[in-house]
């Protein structure tokens, strides 16, 4: 195996352009030791912890900007992230254990592009963007658009994630993310259910976001409920068909960890549980 440790994006990017799928970058590494123990290992290992300027939380005009090697445990520790951000450091909190948030990055767990990764439906509920380099030059992407099938993304085998933006939620945003996960924190998620809920003061939804994990393909936006909700009061029968009407959304599958008609059944109540809070909060 080649190892590299390169000072600079564009000496990082050169290397994965040159290997492409044969080579793997290394940060935090908490996922990719686990690959190397138990998979095939790599002709080519491209270490980017030398690459300071991209370890940053950075708030700006329009967006808060965060840096790909950016930490876990810095998220989480983070004040402006949880006053106004609530629902990417309700899942920073919960993940994993303390000694794993301290190693493990956003952007490792963005790249990966797990369907459970931790950060990323609450991630598509603040509709953040990807900013990324290839060999065609710099990127800037919705996550949505990012994320392209279970450890796909829009990056390829020779592109490298420098950070991404999140638009400042409004005012009046209300965000929760919820997990089931059968060992809890330190397990992989079964189901994770985030929502970023703007209202008006009056409990009426100017906007609404559900974002699922875990049970599809990619992250996911349950769009037929969240335009269920727009405009309208919520109350107990609205919540109700919402988080119906999510599970319905969900494109699980049946696997070691649960049955997707289990899965179903979580997403409902989560789905629920995560509007309730955000309704008892306004």
């Amino acid at each position: 195996m080649e190892y590299f440790s390169p000072t600079s994006v564009e000496d990082a990017v050169s290397i994965l352009h040159k290997y492409g799928e044969r080579s793997r970058l290394i940060a935090g590494g908490t996922d990719l030791m686990v690959d190397m123990r138990f998979k095939d290992q790599p002709d080519c290992l491209v270490n980017i912890n030398r690459l300071s300027n991209l370890s940053f939380i950075k708030p700006d005009e329009d967006c808060l900007r965060i840096g790909a090697l950016t930490t876990i445990r810095e998220l989480e520790a983070n004040h402006l992230i949880k006053t106004r951000f609530r629902v990417l450091w309700n899942a920073a909190h919960q993940f994993a254990s303390l000694q794993i948030r301290n190693a493990a990055t956003i952007g490792g767990n963005i790249a990966r592009a797990s369907p459970a990764g931790e950060t990323l439906a609450p991630l598509l509920t603040l509709e953040a963007k990807a900013r990324f380099v290839t060999a065609d030059g710099e990127q800037l992407l919705p996550l949505e658009r990012f994320f392209l099938g279970p450890g796909r993304t829009a990056l390829g085998a020779g592109g490298l994630l420098t950070g991404i933006e999140v638009p400042y939620p409004d005012d009046g945003a209300r965000g929760v993310y919820l997990k089931h996960a059968v060992r809890g924190p330190m397990d992989i998620v079964v189901v994770g259910v985030a929502t970023t809920i703007t209202f008006d003061g009056r409990s009426a939804v100017n906007e609404a976001r559900i974002g699922l994990a875990a049970v599809g393909p990619t992250p996911m936006r349950a769009r037929g409920s969240e335009q269920l909700l727009q405009g309208k009061h919520l109350d107990l029968p609205l919540i109700e068909e919402a988080a119906r009407g999510a599970a319905e959304e969900a494109k699980p599958i049946s696997d070691h960890r649960a049955s997707a008609e289990y899965r179903r059944w979580i997403v409902e109540s989560l789905t629920r549980r995560a509007l309730t809070q955000a309704w008892q909060n306004v």
